[in-house]
């Protein structure tokens, strides 16, 4: 029957059968009891136990060939590999025909794995018997997850009967549930044991008085749950390790030739920090265990086991437990046994430090501290503490200029405005090198820069003329005809003519508008309102000589009661901010100004030296040096002041 499955699948290759097993052929029926018997009572590993279980399988469906894989995650592209764990196979076949079995059975299977279902399949034809032959797959499952599956081949009439022999295939399967509850229970019994134990020994360290009284609980109750002939329990002082509790012993002299074996133990175990276990039989650790050998001699062959006691990766202690030769250690044990003292160390180490006297207490602390400042350990903690501190002392006792920061803006001195004389119309904008007068012109005093229309009033001017000479000749003629309030009268309105010639005369003087100064023009862009209409006052230019400025800041009003007349500072351009300049207070405004939503104080500086880049207008910040404070009252000042406004507010 094996071969049939092996012409069907074809030689595909043989695969590693490291972990299988290969068995004899199946057991009878008559077995079946006994090997379900196996079943139940297993406690031997997983591949035992799925061999047997396969085998069951196999005569419970008197089957031909039978394989047994685990299921390896994270394997093939398919996300898992079968690695086989056992084989049962009739015939005496050779190496490659297992492979190839094998192979065949791992062809069949891996689909059911990958729907997570059983399944039965039909694999060879029809014999003379008209049975045709199946193999037969169930998975065993995990709490839930896929971990083996178990495949048989076994022949029967049709399909109906194959699945059939499945469902009692499934049945013995679901043994496998009872393994992993088996194993799981014993784990956690385990677990529990564990738990328990270390719980038991921290309470025994725990309801103690004193380090003595807690080293000899942990003694005995060591003693008592290892089943050891004695416990012994030392201390680290200095570079030795002293006996401090031996197990079911009050007092000891710590002189005797058996405290001073002890001692060697522990202080080998304390130079390797490791554990350390003697077997006369051999099954210690591959350590040193020169005197742990010594001590055993002396006691009759008894086991050595030698455990560290740590606090904070230091060694603080050694305990010493004596077995009798019949006694077994596993590698297990000694680890768990280790793992318990190691997490009652830090408790043992709280007794010992509270139990000396005050004074010693304030030594060791002031030791310590000392080896903990000039040693060598945490050296970036130190230096940065250090740090701290100098920047404290810095803060604290340095003081430097405090500044007063603003904003400012170059004004002129001396500035001019120039104004229409009169109301009337614009004429024609003055050039100069062919170009209108604009902001950022320069000019020179005198200089023409704008002339209104003069059209109307010299009309006016002539009309007021004629009248004047119109009165005169009237008052010529009543005159000659002796009437002389007629002749009055019209003196009187030519002279009032002629007053308004005068007039006019003076506005047409006026209509050439010339720069006051020499300087250059600050407001005055009129390139647009020629031959406009215009009243009169309007301003038409303001000129302000360049090299005539000042510093004109904006103080805010927290700062101004620390801004005095004839304090210096330094100011820089926004243009060129790396260049400072000087400048000395020369007069503070005493009324204060709201400025984006800030009241602030103008404040007025002289300039020591005045760049020839500088223009009217042009911004930046000013610092005023007011007097020396501490650093830390000018980081801080501000905040102070705000929270105690908000405090008496």
């Amino acid at each position: 029957m094996a071969s049939g499955i092996v012409e069907s699948q074809g030689q595909s290759g043989s695969q590693g059968q490291s972990g299988s097993q290969e068995t004899t052929p199946a057991t009878p029926a008559s077995n079946l009891s006994h090997l379900v018997q196996r079943l139940v009572d297993a406690s031997s590993n997983l591949p035992a136990f799925v061999n047997d279980l396969l085998t069951a399988q196999a005569v419970m469906v008197a089957g031909t060939e039978a394989a047994g894989f685990l299921i390896e995650r994270g394997g093939e592209e398919n996300g898992f590999a079968l690695r086989p764990i056992a084989h049962i196979r009739p015939d005496q076949s050779t190496a490659e025909t297992r492979a190839a079995a094998l192979t065949a059975f791992q062809d069949i299977v891996k689909p059911c794995i990958a729907q997570n279902k059983d399944g039965a399949y039909e694999i060879g034809n029809p014999n003379d018997s008209h049975e045709s032959q199946f193999c037969l797959v169930t998975l065993l499952r995990n709490e839930g997850d896929v971990v083996a599956v178990s495949a048989v081949v076994t022949r029967c009439m049709n399909f109906e009967r194959a699945r059939q022999r499945l469902m009692s295939m499934q049945l013995v399967a679901g043994y496998f549930d009872l393994f992993t509850l088996r194993k799981t229970s014993e784990n956690s019994r385990m677990i529990a044991q564990s738990h328990q134990h270390v719980l038991q020994l921290a309470t025994a360290v725990a309801t103690a008085e004193g380090f003595d009284s807690a080293a000899m609980n942990l003694c005995n109750e060591l003693a008592t749950r290892s089943s050891a002939t004695r416990v012994s329990l030392g201390w680290v002082k200095g570079r030795n390790c002293k006996v401090k509790a031996l197990s079911h012993t009050e007092e000891f002299d710590k002189k005797q030739e058996l405290i001073v074996q002890l001692e060697k133990v522990m202080e080998e175990c304390l130079d390797q920090e490791q554990v350390v276990q003697y077997d006369p039989n051999g099954a210690g650790t591959d350590n040193v265990t020169r005197s742990a050998q010594q001590l055993s001699r002396s006691q009759g062959g008894n086991v050595v086991l030698s455990l560290p006691l740590r606090r904070r990766s230091e060694m603080a202690g050694v305990i010493v437990l004596e077995f009798l030769p019949s006694q077994q250690l596993g590698p297990q044990v000694a680890n768990g046994l280790a793992v318990a003292v190691e997490l009652l160390a830090p408790q043992l180490y709280d007794r010992y430090q509270n139990d000396r006297y005050l004074v010693t207490k304030v030594a060791i602390s002031t030791r310590e501290g000392a080896k903990m400042v000039m040693g060598p350990k945490h050296m970036v903690a130190k230096l940065i503490a250090v740090l701290v501190i100098a920047l404290a002392i810095f803060v604290t006792l340095y003081k430097p200029m405090y500044h007063v920061s603003a904003p400012f803006q170059f004004s002129p001195i001396e500035k001019r405005t120039v104004s229409v004389p009169f109301d009337g119309q614009l004429g024609k904008l003055a050039r100069m090198d062919g170009k209108f007068i604009k902001p950022s012109t320069e000019v020179k005093a005198g200089q023409l820069l704008i002339e209104m229309n003069v059209d109307n009033i010299k009309l006016e001017r002539d009309k007021a003329r004629s009248e004047a000479l119109a009165y005169e000749k009237e008052a010529e003629k009543y005159q000659g005809q002796k009437k002389i309030a007629e002749e009055q009268q019209a003196r009187f309105q030519a002279e009032a003519a002629k007053a308004q010639v005068a007039y006019f005369d003076y506005q047409i003087g006026l209509a050439r508008i010339t720069a006051p100064i020499d300087g250059v023009v600050l407001v005055g862009d009129l390139e647009d309102k020629q031959y406009s209409q215009i009243e009169r006052g309007k301003v038409l230019f303001e000129i302000a000589p360049r090299q005539n400025l000042r510093a004109e800041m904006s103080v805010n009003e927290r700062d101004i009661q620390d801004v005095e007349i004839g304090q210096e500072g330094n100011l820089a351009t926004t243009s060129l901010p790396s260049e400072k300049h000087p400048f000395t207070i020369a007069s503070i405004v005493p009324i204060g100004t709201t400025k984006e939503g800030n009241n602030t104080f103008t404040v007025y500086g002289t300039l020591d030296k005045v760049s020839p880049d500088w223009r009217p207008g042009m911004m930046g910040e000013a610092r005023i040096d007011t007097r020396h404070e501490r650093l830390a009252w000018i980081w801080t000042h501000r905040l102070v002041d705000f929270v105690k406004l908000k405090l008496w507010m």
